[in-house]
């Protein structure tokens, strides 16, 4: 019996092999986007589960509040947290991370260096993988090192790294470490940097008195608990414990000040909302493709099946009954679903690597194990066999063997049927529609945070973030930017503790207006070096710059270092617009002149006055607002400082040998690293233009669906009307009328599509770009361009057939049948 169905099956493709390269063409595309966004969901939902027990670990989050309420929380933690969590939890399990950058060297050369300092406890919380070595007195010795399989072979070749030395150079110092433990390579859907593993050995308080300070964040506290109730009974302790141990550092009840909150490290990856909902828009992109994939079958499969009605009637004479003919064609369309299926996965195959390349992802497919692909292609051949064949089924096997004999047409459907399949490809273009607005609107909004003004001139900007490396001296630091000023094509050189790219806030402090009363607002300090406006280009609003002719404007060398904590001497301070707003002053001439009260660490306050106000700087995240900001001018040495340097344009690259060559007389030994302005924020706009790529793709393939629909049914429309056309060409209709006839019903349902997928873009797209502090206006044109050029794709799609149709000769038609 199944030899004559497949028998059957074959003839109906080979017969109507339209019908079945258009079935099997929008599976198969379906399909294959639905497992590439697939794969990239994965990977992004996917971050530190390869860590076994990944489930059980916990970072201890800090939140400042009052003057910074509102304000991200923090990675980091107080150096001694670890310390006092666990002398109040003795069963307590955690590790301290603590990231001190550096240098690695060896006889052959010198290179930058990712190394956490990491206690002994460390393996106990983080049970990563070994490659070699004894987990169990892995980093029990302070001269032990333990690194990774990438940084053994790039350190030692093909030989044992095992009891090998190894120099490492970080917190000003050169330190001797013998390999004791080499990790498995992690993969790339890690955030975690764990090149260097050194053990940490936490400070006396003469070495540094701020270590135990709950004001000084330094470092990462991870814990690790036996269950989700042990966590969360610890996370409802903090505010106690943050009173009970904060009270020196900060005015008590400590825990209106500062929040301690544990977030599980699966979490932390996706924390950012705006991230999530993204990752859930994609994945949402590759589900609706996918539902149109099978939207697009039932909709070929129902407009076909009045080819198939004498068939049916036959089968149904000769004994088959209803339930024979819906397993008959039930199975036809598992069939069908498996054959696109395995389309899909060759078109995702050749997909993934050019994905790879064009959004900078690193997607793989796995056919088996727990990220394999097979168990969840199975499942979408089953859902989409069995849910969208059974309409088909159904209305085949319903069909009335009298009356499909008797008639020389074949059913359709009828009226309701008809009806059914201009819904479907309504829905088809309704998602077309949407798609091909967010595109447009992510693509126009990605290229504007491109050329978006961030308050400076990127171009001709190099920033040296070597610069900060501790191991430079003061004087080499002064010596460098003499250097470079004297280059040909530099025009400025200046040193500050931000820079683009730059993510971290040096200082923040709670700072009133003079005269008031009650907490201030919380606000940025950045230390500025002289030019450091000039060499940036600043854009001067009101006031004048800082210049060290003017008394005040720039703190002395003497006071250099940390001179908001040490220091209660009046300060002179250049504002941003935001700080002006934050502030209240009616303008930020309003603002020139006035005094501010920085309150410090000890509650001791120190004065401020205004001296200018510039155009805000956007050195990070488009995402957010620019914060707050005070800008102190000071003449020494500024401590973990980058440099920018203002060159006359062109090409950055003999700008950059120059600077390096300088680099290397004056400060040998230590690596160089510059890159212009553009390539620091980068990182900030990488994701945006990842999803763009990907929505863009789910959006061409989500039209290529739609279109396939549309010509599917044009063909069923053209091959059942052709009678129809032939009677209104010899009642006296010409070509243009019928051609216009039929060209109008076909675009109906596109027209139609446009209401529906329009109010659903522009809610998405409002909210979408509500997460950008820079964005652009969601303007009509996209919306009028998505339908202008979806109607134009689905015309090119049916002019052909209705073309054909409305020029066949009359006589022909009327012979039709």
């Amino acid at each position: 019996m199944w030899s004559n169905y497949l028998l059957t099956l074959y003839r109906t493709l080979t017969r109507r092999r339209l019908y079945a390269a258009l079935n099997l063409l929008g599976l198969s595309v379906g399909i294959a986007v639905f497992l590439v966004l697939f794969l990239d969901v994965r990977f992004e939902t996917g971050f530190e589960r390869w860590i076994p027990g990944a489930d059980q670990i916990y970072l201890v989050r800090t939140t400042w509040v009052g003057p910074w309420n509102g304000e991200p929380s923090n990675d980091a933690s107080p150096g001694a947290l670890w310390e006092e969590l666990k002398g109040d939890h003795p069963d307590l399990t955690g590790t301290r991370l603590w990231y001190a950058g550096g240098i690695v060297r060896d006889e052959a050369h010198v290179a930058p260096a990712n190394i956490q300092l990491v206690d002994p406890s460390f393996f106990d919380v983080f049970d990563l993988p070994l490659a070699a070595g004894d987990r169990a007195s892995l980093l029990k010795s302070p001269d032990e090192v333990v690194l990774t399989q990438s940084r053994a072979r790039e350190r030692f070749g093909d030989q044992n790294p095992i009891g090998r030395r190894l120099t490492l150079v970080f917190g000003g110092r050169t330190h001797e470490f013998r390999v004791a433990g080499v990790l498995k390579d992690p993969p790339r859907s890690t955030d975690l940097e764990l090149d260097y593993l050194v053990p940490l050995r936490a400070p006396s308080p003469t070495e540094d008195p701020g270590w135990s300070s709950w004001v000084t964040l330094r470092m990462s506290t991870y814990l690790r608990f036996k269950s989700p109730a042990a966590a969360a009974a610890l996370d409802a302790d903090l505010p106690r414990f943050a009173d009970r141990h904060a009270s020196a550092d900060i005015p008590p009840p400590a825990h209106t000040r500062v929040r301690l909150a544990l977030e599980p490290l699966l979490d932390m990856h996706l924390r950012n909302p705006k991230d999530e909902a993204t990752v859930a828009a994609i994945g949402l992109v590759g589900l609706l493709t996918l539902l149109l994939a099978a939207v697009n079958y039932v909709n070929l499969a129902t407009a076909g099946a009045g080819l198939r009605a004498k068939e049916v009637a036959v089968r149904k004479v000769l004994g088959a009954s209803g339930s024979a003919l819906v397993a008959q064609y039930m199975g036809e369309a598992l069939i069908t679903a498996a054959a696109g299926a395995l389309v899909g996965l060759g078109l995702c195959e050749i997909a993934v690597p050019l994905v790879n390349a064009t959004g900078g992802l690193s997607l793989r497919i796995a056919y088996f194990g727990a990220d394999g692909v097979a168990p969840v292609l199975l499942l979408v051949t089953v859902i989409i066999g069995f849910g969208a064949g059974i309409w088909p089924a159904l209305v085949l096997s319903r069909f009335r063997p009298a009356a499909v004999l008797a008639s020389a047409r074949t059913p359709g459907g009828g009226r309701a049927g008809g009806r059914l399949r201009e819904a479907l490809v309504v829905l088809q273009f309704a998602v077309a529609i949407a798609f091909t607005i967010a595109t447009g609107v992510i693509l126009a909004q990605t290229r504007y945070l491109r050329q978006a003004d961030l308050g400076y001139q990127r171009d001709g900007l190099i920033v040296v973030k070597s610069f900060e490396s501790d191991q430079l001296t003061a004087a080499q630091r002064a010596s460098l930017l003499e250097a470079w000023r004297a280059l040909p094509g530099v025009r400025g050189a200046a040193q500050a503790d931000i820079a683009p790219g730059d993510d971290s806030s040096r200082w923040a402090y709670e700072t009133r207006r003079a005269g008031t009363t009650g907490e201030g607002p919380g606000i940025d300090y950045v230390h500025v070096g002289p030019g450091f406006f000039e060499t940036y280009g600043a854009r001067l609003i009101a006031g004048r710059l800082a210049d060290p002719a003017h008394g005040g404007d720039f703190t002395p060398p003497e006071l250099v270092g940390a001179p908001l904590m040490t220091s209660t001497a009046p300060q002179s301070v250049v504002l941003n617009e935001s700080a002006v707003r934050k502030f209240g002053f009616a303008s930020p001439q309003a603002a020139v002149g006035r005094q501010l009260i920085c309150v410090l660490d000890d509650r001791a306050e120190r004065p401020l006055t205004v001296i200018g106000v510039v155009q805000d700087f956007r050195f990070r995240t488009p995402h957010r607002p620019v914060a707050p900001t005070a800008y102190t001018a000071m003449l020494g040495d500024i401590s973990s400082s980058s440099a920018g340097v203002r060159y006359a344009g062109g090409d950055p690259r003999p700008v950059m040998a120059a600077l390096e060559a300088s680099w290397r007389r004056l400060a040998p030994g230590i690596p160089f690293h510059a890159a212009t302005a553009d390539h620091e924020l980068a990182y900030y706009y990488r994701a945006d233009d990842q999803h763009g790529r990907l929505f863009t793709f789910g959006a061409v393939l989500a039209v290529v669906i739609g279109c396939v629909g549309l010509y599917g049914l044009a063909a069923f429309s053209a091959a059942r009307r052709t009678r129809e056309i032939g009677v209104r060409k010899t009642l006296g209709a010409s070509t243009g009328e019928v051609l216009g006839l039929l060209i109008g019903q076909l675009l109906r349902p596109v027209l139609i599509a446009n209401l529906i997928a329009w109010p659903l873009a522009f809610w998405t797209m409002r909210t979408w770009l509500s997460g950008f502090d820079q964005r652009i206006g969601l303007s009509p044109v996209y919306f009028l361009a998505a339908a202008a050029l979806t109607a134009l794709i689905a015309l090119l799609t049916v002019a052909a057939h209705a073309l054909r149709v409305a020029l066949a000769e009359p006589a022909r038609a009327l012979a039709h049948e």
